[in-house]
């Protein structure tokens, strides 16, 4: 049986009319979002010319292939596939896939929401976003925040009278949470959708559990203990530069490392007045893993401009997979048309 809860229960009727009379349009569509805090950098892309689409782009998508530079990170390519709408837009869509993002990210999603009017951005890099040679994916997070830049500049043309939007799983919600928390994209995104995902919020506690000392994670009703701990810790080392993640009595430069490199970290910004935003998991018993706990420890940080909204799904799927269950898809669906609108 499928289930659906949220940890804080808002009627999404009443959400969505309290979001659509209360728009701010703040810029015009040729402004430049303001940049108030000390965020990270983000890099240049070079568009390097047109190129086939890979599968699971949109139907009727265009493609090119860029190069994303990022101060000192090593460059890296990617395919870019823009679909639009055949009449005026109603905003811009950014999906994003999980894993290493060499992939186009669609699941049903892509057509859908290019029939309901948005253009849709898909994304596959031609290696591991996150791996740059040991300087962290923070550090990475610089690639995909570009892109989402470069996205709002091109494909949205900075207007701010359409919704800017994204949506990730797995890895591709971590990059979100990073252009978030660290790269100052709560200036440009109205609504970010993210799916089993944020899996590095806190590195430290993933690679040395024992250093966690709270209470069980409490992800939603359905699941109350949530796993968080990483069962190897090869992935993280090789993003961070590190040896001992998910070794016993790891060294005390990796765990500084780990918990200066996750999305929970200091001096990351975690109050978006002008963002809404949605987390969707899998919670089938027996195939949890520890995106769930991790995405936890961010959860308990932000503050979006709607209620915290939280969804937990049994049954239908399993592992990351949330999307396969046919409620969560619809109501993902649902809540992109009614929160993509312009917030800022």
């Amino acid at each position: 049986m499928n289930s659906r809860i949220s940890r804080w229960s808002v009627a999404l009727p009443l959400l969505v009319f309290v979001l659509l009379t209360s728009r701010r349009i703040v810029f015009s569509e040729t402004a430049e979002p303001p940049q108030n805090r000390p965020d990270l950098a983000t890099g240049t892309v070079t568009v390097l010319g047109p190129t086939s689409c890979p599968e699971n782009a949109a139907q009727g998508a265009g493609c090119k292939q860029v190069r994303v530079s990022c101060a000192g990170l090593p460059d890296l390519d990617a395919t870019l596939g823009v679909a639009s709408p055949s009449g005026a837009a109603n905003g811009t869509i950014i999906l994003l896939s999980g894993g290493p993002g060499t992939t186009f990210f669609n699941a049903g999603f892509a057509d859908t929401y290019v029939g309901d009017g948005f253009n849709v951005v898909q994304l596959a890099w031609a290696s591991d976003w996150a791996s740059a040679d040991g300087a962290g994916v923070k550090s990475a997070a610089c690639r995909p925040a570009s892109i989402f830049k470069y996205a709002f500049n091109v494909v949205q043309r900075r207007s701010r009278t359409t919704g800017f939007c994204g949506q990730g799983i797995s890895g591709g919600g971590a990059a979100l949470a990073y252009a978030l928390s660290a790269y100052g994209m709560s200036n440009y995104f109205d609504y970010v959708v993210l799916g089993a995902s944020p899996g590095v919020s806190r590195m430290d506690y993933g690679c040395d559990p024992s250093l966690y000392t709270g209470g069980p994670r409490n992800l939603c009703p359905l699941l109350t203990s949530a796993p968080f701990a990483y069962p190897v810790g090869r992935k993280v080392d090789g993003w961070e530069g590190t040896t001992t993640c998910a070794k016993p009595n790891p060294l005390q430069s990796d765990i500084d490392r780990w918990t200066a490199d996750s999305i929970v970290s200091a001096g990351a910004t975690y109050n978006y007045p002008s963002t809404a935003m949605s987390w969707f998991y899998c919670v089938t018993p027996g195939t949890v893993n520890q995106s769930t706990g991790q995405a936890s420890f961010l959860i308990d940080q932000v503050i979006p401009m709607n209620a915290l909204d939280v969804n937990c799904y049994s049954g239908a799927c399993q592992g990351e997979a949330v999307w396969k269950d046919p409620t969560a898809f619809d109501t993902t669906v649902s809540q992109m048309l009614g929160l993509c609108v312009p917030n800022h």
